[in-house]
């Protein structure tokens, strides 16, 4: 189901009534039920495969659960069956169902490329899949629980409880990404009804499709340029960049309040996801209050087992390109998203480098109106993040065509 959309809105209703009307020891079960009618609306044989995920890591998470105890008891791990054997399996699971279904075309249309200009060999068929609704979202929860049982940092929770942290159907489709233990300990303590839980979550989720429906949507009229570089000129190219930053924002944010209202409406709390990120004053304010529940998951899991800041200044630079390059591919199975994470990636990089490096300047801001100095800091931040947009926004060739096409209209005015 799409969240703007009449069917969620009398799914969302039911519910609500179903939710509330079952005793509290029934809820956790409710949501799981919830969780399969909302899925199974979008394409049945998909179900199948989130429930076997489902029950893969859990019954994964168990064994693991199982050898760390044996550990802890002084018993050494012999042979292949060891905890560290089988995380890694269990990452190798999501991961392949992830890069399966969301990157295969990616590597094949990578490999025909290399075979045309290599000419050599024959173009890779790649049977049609269509990718499961939200499956970057919940592959991400699933390797957070496995990755914080493997540091014996949450509890395992039931099977039910679990599904239902897989299947909670307000996040399931575009986040924002929950954490197991809170929302666990939310299931278990389950608060009462409130009707101020249901005002401030209809509010939200009537503040979420505005932004949506009114202000996201209203921008696809200026961000034609965007596609079609060629048929624009002059001030169109800056229309077009400002435009579809107020698109992706009102649009990721506005999915995101729905998520967090329909929660609310329920008494359950989800992470939240935005917080003024364009009137931040550098790239990595930017990053820690755009799609938060995302950038923090981005460190917890990649840019810190990567060693985050444990080393030279150069391995922490390292390990910021990498970690942003994975989040670009994570947002789209195209070579422009990978573009897009490095931009950020190096973009935070040099901030880095700017903090570190640049007392002098560092000294010299300093000296002017602090007012000057946040109106200033915020506008090169944004202006940053816009030109990035451009990569997100369309091809990598039509990203090019439209940099040296608005480059042109600059110099011609």
């Amino acid at each position: 189901m799409i969240f703007n959309t009449w069917v969620y809105g009398a799914f969302l209703a039911a519910f609500f009534i179903l939710y509330w009307a079952v005793p509290a020891r029934g809820r956790t079960a409710a949501l799981l039920l919830g969780g399969l009618v909302f899925y199974t609306y979008y394409l049945p044989a998909h179900t199948l495969l989130i429930a076997a995920l489902i029950l893969a890591t859990y019954g994964l998470s168990a064994v693991i659960s199982r050898l760390k105890a044996v550990q802890a008891d002084g018993v050494p791990s012999t042979g292949f069956l060891n905890v560290n054997t089988v995380f890694v399996l269990s990452l190798v699971l999501c991961l392949g169902v992830l890069a399966y279904y969301k990157y295969l075309d990616l590597l094949a249309a990578t490999f025909d490329g290399l075979i045309l200009l290599l000419r050599f060999g024959a173009p890779y068929q790649v049977p049609d899949i269509v990718i499961p609704l939200g499956l970057s979202f919940f592959i991400f929860e699933f390797v957070h629980y496995l990755a914080e049982i493997y540091k014996g940092s949450t509890p395992r929770g039931s099977l039910v409880e679990y599904a239902a942290f897989g299947l909670f159907f307000p996040t399931l489709v575009a986040g924002p990404i929950k954490r197991f233990q809170p929302f666990l300990e939310q299931l278990r303590s389950p608060a009462g009804f409130r009707l101020e839980f249901v005002s401030e979550g209809l509010y939200r989720i009537l503040i979420g499709l505005g932004k949506k429906v009114i202000i996201a949507d209203s921008m696809a009229v200026f961000t034609g340029p965007l596609a079609n570089p060629l048929n624009a000129a002059g001030a169109d190219y800056w229309v077009a960049i400002y435009a579809f930053a107020i698109k992706i924002y009102f649009d990721f944010s506005g999915y995101s309040d729905i998520a967090i209202g329909s929660a609310k409406i329920l008494s359950i709390q989800v992470p939240e996801n935005f917080n003024r990120p364009y009137f931040q004053q550098n790239i990595s304010a930017f990053w820690n209050n755009w799609h938060m529940s995302l950038s923090s998951w981005i460190k917890d899991y990649l840019y810190i087992p990567l060693g985050g800041n444990r080393g030279t200044f150069l391995f922490t630079l390292r390990n910021l390109i990498i970690a942003m390059a994975l989040c670009g591919l994570w947002h789209g199975a195209a070579w422009n998203f990978v573009v897009w994470g490095l931009y950020h990636g190096v973009g935070m990089s040099l901030y880095r480098i700017y903090r570190k490096k640049g007392v002098f300047l560092i000294e010299l801001m300093e000296r002017l109106p602090a007012p000057l100095i946040r109106v200033v800091s915020i506008l090169i931040t944004f202006h940053f993040v816009c030109i990035g947009w451009v990569f997100f926004a369309t091809d990598l060739n039509t990203a090019i065509q439209f940099f040296y096409c608005a480059g042109q209209a600059l110099i011609c005015n």
